[in-house]
Order: structure tokens, then C-alpha cells, then sequence
């Protein structure tokens, strides 16, 4: 029996997915073109634009009004996701849509074999890319949940996702019930208010389902304390019980440990270490403060890839630096040259290395030093990515301006800060953001100005952005320049803003220009929040922030100093000599001009409002877009544009 969605508003230009049950179940990508149903003549349906279904009479995509209650989101995809024999999933079926089976058989190079839900039996080979985790859209929320966001793509579907000819390597080839039998102790993480984050320890009753476990507690008990609590988990929140490890020294100041309280552990770090064995510990879920002994805490380890790390092991891996940095007695000296100085690297050394291919522009991805090729290039092996058949690390010649060392391990006890940038990992590397949100349990929303997006991450998948500058570590937010961050936006209408005057819907990604003195041909990215009438819209920034600096900087800004979010183009090939671009500088998009192409994909941008020369890496430019007569025009074919005009 077909699955219905709950009915629910969207906007106009928002992604969905719409059911069709003729001969079989099926979801089918496409837009919604009206923000709301018609209710005179078209009760309860909605105007969409199908994605991959087109109309007999012409090539043009096929548009109808469909019943609100067969209209879902599009689930944002996960990739890099592993699937296992008896997953139940979605097959992207002859490139027309999304329907249900289940994983039958898993083979080489990411192929697996999948049993399709209907009347007959069907079996269909499916590279991974065209597969994903099978979910009911259910009130408001996905079933079951999502584990964690991805970056958003273009309009769904996506799945010729290029990897940069790397396929991934499937580790999971057991089911769980071959993980956790029946009677295994273990630790499971609760997600209840009151509890968030915390480890207790539990017995295995019994498996419900290919992903969920029916578990008894050993310590917390029903609310009439009668017997111990029994409850459903999904095996993503079950782990090993960890092996002991006896503590003879005392702990240090910033270790990673686990804290007894309330008949669970509870993840925290040392924050001062006291007299008679005792220390003050700061839970990282709460942020609470308290007094442990010593015999009440337990060295912090990471339960990795089915393996047991303790958490400077666990740190380890992610850097190859030894060096712990306390933030707060962080003292850099910073050099002004603009040019970069050569490291010296060594066969065997740990270091990153950049990646500026479509997609991929500003990531950074492990690597060690294999061997130096000539003057300018080594030979590296990278720890993440793999070559195409998955039987050895991926090796590539990387010209010696891609590579850096390592950066040092910035143990970030207090929160991110909003607008604070830093690195996220995601997809096996490191890529650089901004902090735009800050949301309960230590998460964060990150907004990547180089796509427009914003994706959810732990405290501790985050780290401080750092830049690798005359072989010196410089933080980011000590690198300043002349152009500096207006606190507050006051835009004033003038005559000649932008060439027409366009329409925006609540929630809808734009970019606000700045006229003041010293900050003209800037443009900063918002959130309309709505429109207040006479071509006026309140709106919020993303990376302008209030002057207490405590949210997210909302004002009223006229029509004319509005345009949409430009679409993305990652230029893979280098800017030249006098192209238009916009560089990232300071929460903005500034407008200027290529002078000079520096080696490693880096230049200096002249920008004429400032009359200042600056240094930019190739993936904070984008090319320079306009916004003529409700069309981005290239700034290359402005000029042609607007003679056509004149003549």
C-alpha cells in the first residue's frame, strides 16, 4: 500500500518529490512552481515542474497540479553512505525516480544487486551513487531520522556524482546482528532531554529490525523503579562496552575523559585539576561545571571503524602534529609579505594537500609524502581516498604550491563564535566556513560561501581555520586588512540600484548590496524573512551579526539593493589578467579585478573602491555575475549586452 505524505506549504522553487503508484511505487523529483495551491479552483493541489518526466508532445519538462498529500521534500542527499545486505533502500529506477528494495547482494567497485518491492519480482544492479537509505516522511520529520545533514546539491536528482574518479571502499559487508548478539553487554548513547550524550551500560535482549535493538539497562530502572528500563535503539546509538584502562597518574588539565553521574558516563574534559585526587570537570553536552574524584572518571576512547582508540590516539590521526595549542595563550606573529614560503617536505611526513577541482575547490585532504618529483612536485599517497578498484590508497603528483604541513591540533574547549571560521570535515577532508549559527548540544550550522549552503556539524568535526603563510600558522581571524567589517548595514535608496525590480518569497537566498562609503560593490548573503510592503523586505545575513554580537543581523533593506543568490560556477580553470571577479573577503562578495596569476592557483585582486591590492586563493574567487532585467549576465558579455542596447 502506497505511502502518503502529510500535506504541508511550499514555496515556490522548493525541491520535492511526488508519489505516483501507476504500475508500481514510485517518487518523482521535480519544483513547485506556485507558492500556494489555488483555492478557488484547485483545492489541495500543488503546481510542479517534474524533473525527469517530460511531456509527449515536446522535449519541455512535463508540469501538472498534484494532490498536496503525494508531495514530500526531497530528503538532502548522504553520500559516501554504506549500505549491507538486507538495507532497505531507494533505487533511483531507470533515471526516472526513487523506489523501494532491499540491498540482495553486495559486489566489487560499489555495485550492488537490489530487490525492487512489487508484484513481480525484480532484481536491478545499482552503482552506490544511485542508492540511498529508504524513509517515511512522517508529520514534519524523516523515518527514521537522518543521522546527520550533507551538503546540499543542486535540484534532486544527483546521482552522476563525480568523485574525482575515487570510489569508495564498502566496510560494512555484515549485518548488525552479526555486531550485537543477544546477552552482549554494551553502552548505549541516550538522546532523551536530561540525558543528551550520555553512555550507559546495557544488555542486548533482542533484535527488531535490520538497524534496531530492543536493550535492558543495567542501571537506570522504570519510573516505578520495578524493574530495569527496556528500550528500542537504533544500532547507530550502540557500542562495545570499552576496555578498561587503569589510571595511576592523575589526569591533566584538557584531557578528554568520561564522567560517572546519574548511573551513566558523560563526555567532558578537565578543566582544573585539584587537591586530593579530585579535578573540575566541563560536560560537554551541558556545559556544566563540576567536581569529580578521581576513581569517578575514566580516560576518553573513541569506538573508530570497529576499534578502540583513546582520545589522543583519536586525535592523532587527524593531525600529524604532536603540539597541542591552548587557544586562549595562542600568541602569532603575522607577516605581511603576501608571499607564501616553500616548506620543506620529506618522504614519510604527514601533510594536506588542496584540491581546486569542480566540486572540490578549497577542500583539503590528507596525505603523506611519497617521493619528490623534480623541483616543484612530490608524489603523494592520500589517507582517505582510494583509486578506482578500492585496493590501494590513491597516489597523485601534487604540484608543491597544493601541499602544506599539517596544521597543529587547536584543542577548542570553549564554543565556536558566530561568524568564527573554521574548517568542517566532511567527505573524507577539511573545507573552510563560517559559523552562522549556534544550536543546543554543541552542534553548529556552517554556511560555505563558495556554494551558498549551511550544513549542521558536532563541536568536534570542526576545527579553528588556520592559514599556512611565510611558514607560519596564522589564524584566521587575525589576518586583517584595510577593508573591514561594517557592524551594522544602512542602505539608503538611490536612484540607479539594481536594473529591475524583482519579487522574493519567505526563505529565499539573495545578496544585499552596500553603497556606503568605503564598502561600495560589496554584496552580502541573506535570508529573506518577509516583505513589508512599498518594495521593502525585512531580511537576515548570514555573516553580518548584531552590534552585541549575539544573533544574526536582521534589518530592513529596499528592493532596489536586493538580487537573487548569483548561481554557482566553480571556474576549474585559472583566472587570467583583468577578469571581473568577486572575491570572499570579510562576510562579502567585493567586486574586482585579477592584476596578476600567482603560482598555485593564487592571485592579487585590485579593487577600485578601496584602491587596495590583496592576495586570494582560487577558491575564494568566483567569477563576476550582474543582475540585468532578471537575468545574470557574465560581466565578460555585460559589455556586448549593453550595446546591444544602446543600438
Amino acid at each position: 500500500m502506497p505511502l502518503h505524505t502529510t500535506p504541508q506549504c511550499f514555496n515556490k522553487g522548493d525541491a520535492v518529490e511526488v508519489l505516483k503508484t501507476n504500475p508500481f511505487t514510485i517518487w518523482l523529483p521535480a519544483t513547485v512552481l506556485r507558492s500556494t495551491p489555488c483555492k478557488k479552483t484547485r483545492n489541495g493541489q500543488i503546481y510542479v515542474e517534474f524533473q525527469t518526466h517530460y511531456c509527449e508532445e515536446s522535449s519541455g519538462s512535463r508540469r501538472e497540479y498534484v494532490n498536496a498529500g503525494d508531495v514530500r521534500p526531497a530528503p538532502p542527499p548522504e553520500l559516501h553512505r554504506y549500505f549491507k545486505v538486507g538495507d532497505n533502500v531507494e533505487v533511483f529506477y531507470n533515471e526516472k525516480g526513487w523506489r523501494k528494495g532491499k540491498v540482495d547482494d553486495i559486489l566489487e567497485n560499489s555495485m550492488y544487486f537490489v530487490l525492487l518491492d512489487g508484484v513481480e519480482e525484480e532484481i536491478v544492479k545499482v552503482e552506490q551513487w544511485g542508492l540511498r537509505v529508504y524513509r517515511v516522511w512522517d508529520d514534519g520529520s524523516w523515518l527514521p531520522p537522518l543521522e546527520f545533514q550533507q551538503m546540499p546539491q543542486k535540484n534532486i536528482p544527483e546521482v552522476e556524482q563525480k568523485s574525482r574518479g575515487v570510489k569508495l571502499r564498502i566496510m560494512c559487508s555484515r549485518s548488525w546482528k552479526e555486531t550485537f548478539s543477544e546477552g552482549m553487554s554494551v553502552e548505549v548513547k541516550r538522546d532523551k532531554e536530561g540525558c543528551y550524550g550520555s553512555w550507559h551500560t546495557a544488555a542486548i535482549v533482542e533484535s527488531v529490525g535490520y538497524d534496531k535493538f530492543l536493550v535492558e539497562y543495567q542501571k537506570l530502572k522504570t519510573v516505578n523503579r520495578s524493574q530495569f528500563l527496556k528500550e528500542e535503539v537504533y544500532a547507530s546509538c550502540i557500542r562495545p562496552c570499552p576496555p578498561e584502562i587503569q589510571s595511576f597518574h592523575q589526569f591533566e588539565h584538557l584531557d578528554r575523559v568520561d564522567a560517572w553521574l546519574n548511573d551513566g558516563w558523560w563526555e567532558g574534559h578537565i578543566t582544573e585539576v585539584l587537591g586530593g585526587l579530585k579535578y573540575i570537570v566541563c560536560l560537554m553536552t551541558t556545559e556544566e561545571e563540576l567536581v569529580f574524584e578521581h576513581s569517578m572518571l575514566r580516560p576518553r576512547q573513541e569506538w573508530v571503524k570497529e576499534k578502540w582508540f583513546t582520545a589522543r590516539e583519536f586525535d592523532k590521526t587527524r593531525s600529524s602534529s604532536d603540539m597541542t595549542l591552548k587557544s586562549k595563550e595562542l600568541k602569532i606573529r603575522i607577516k605581511c609579505s603576501g608571499r607564501t614560503s616553500k616548506p620543506k617536505f620529506s618522504k614519510g611526513m604527514r601533510v594536506e594537500v588542496r584540491s581546486d577541482e569542480e566540486g572540490y575547490q578549497g577542500s583539503w585532504f590528507p596525505a603523506v609524502i611519497v617521493n619528490s618529483i623534480g623541483e616543484h612536485n612530490f608524489l603523494v599517497e592520500y589517507l582517505t581516498l582510494r583509486t578506482e578498484d578500492e585496493s590501494e590508497p590513491l597516489e597523485e603528483k601534487a604540484d608543491v604550491s597544493y601541499i602544506r604541513p599539517c596544521p597543529p591540533v587547536i584543542q577548542r574547549i570553549d564554543r565556536f563564535k558566530m561568524l568564527e571560521e573554521v574548517d568542517a570535515w566532511y567527505n573524507e577532508g577539511w573545507w573552510v566556513g563560517l559559523i552562522c549559527k549556534i544550536l543546543d548540544g554543541l552542534k553548529y550550522m556552517v554556511y560555505f560561501w563558495t556554494t551558498n549552503e549551511e550544513l549542521v556539524f558536532d563541536h568536534f568535526t570542526l576545527r579553528p581555520h588556520l592559514e599556512w603563510i611565510d611558514g607560519k600558522w596564522v589564524i584566521a581571524f587575525m589576518k586583517k586588512s584595510k577593508l573591514q567589517v561594517k557592524p551594522k548595514l544602512n542602505l539608503k535608496r538611490q536612484n540607479g540600484g539594481v536594473a529591475s525590480h524583482t519579487n522574493f518569497c519567505v526563505g529565499a537566498k539573495v545578496e544585499v548590496r552596500s553603497d556606503e562609503e568605503g564598502y561600495q560593490g560589496s554584496w552580502y548573503p541573506a535570508t529573506i524573512v518577509r516583505p513589508l510592503g512599498n518594495g521593502k523586505y525585512l531580511l537576515q545575513y548570514q555573516t553580518l551579526e548584531t552590534d552585541d554580537e549575539t544573533d544574526l543581523l536582521t534589518e530592513e533593506v529596499d528592493a532596489l539593493f536586493i538580487r537573487p543568490s548569483p548561481p554557482v560556477i566553480q571556474q576549474a580553470d585559472q583566472f587570467r589578467p583583468l577578469d571581473e571577479v568577486d572575491a570572499w573577503h570579510n562576510g562579502g562578495w567585493w567586486a574586482g579585478q585579477v592584476c596578476k596569476v600567482l603560482i598555485g592557483s593564487n592571485y592579487t585582486v585590485y579593487f577600485r573602491t578601496a584602491n587596495e591590492i590583496l592576495e586570494f586563493q582560487h577558491s575564494d574567487l568566483r567569477p563576476r555575475q550582474n543582475w540585468l532585467d532578471g537575468e545574470w549576465i557574465a560581466a565578460k558579455k555585460e559589455c556586448v549586452a549593453l550595446q546591444g542596447r544602446i543600438s
